[in-house]
């Protein structure tokens, strides 16, 4: 599991900072450097299950990175800000779907996950299910 996490540190992307005027991102939560954005179609107490739980599997590892929490209908939307051409490399593929299954397993009680890599305004640019 932490081989998988490590290998997807090195594609994700570091955001220094969002303009602070990024309500339309939602509330933020912030865990070990890592910006957790959450938008009011879930709960605060949701985003600060995931936010722990990206400590304890070390994503948030101290390093700057921003990822929102939301949900459409009962999937929930794990969308991470990624580098530029991440998503064009298709062997980072079986990471990211590795990461949204060990959410859905690890945080959200086995709920469907979706993993969204964005842009640094969380753009949607792929998204990655287990579907």
């Amino acid at each position: 599991m932490k081989k998988v996490l490590t290998g997807l540190f090195f594609i994700i992307a570091v955001i220094a900072y969002f303009v602070f005027s990024s309500s339309s991102y939602g509330e933020k939560l912030e865990f070990n450097g890592t910006d957790v954005y959450y938008t009011d179609l879930v709960t605060e107490a949701e985003a600060q299950k995931l936010g722990e739980y990206l400590v304890e599997s070390e994503f948030a590892d101290g390093n700057e990175k921003s990822v929102q929490l939301t949900k459409r209908d009962s999937t929930y939307l794990f969308r991470m800000v990624v580098i530029e051409g991440a998503t064009e490399d298709s062997t980072k593929d079986i990471s990211f779907k590795a990461l949204s299954m060990l959410i859905s397993m690890q945080v959200f009680d086995n709920a469907p996950v979706e993993l969204e890599a964005c842009n640094n305004t969380f753009e949607t640019l792929r998204v990655y299910s287990l579907k």
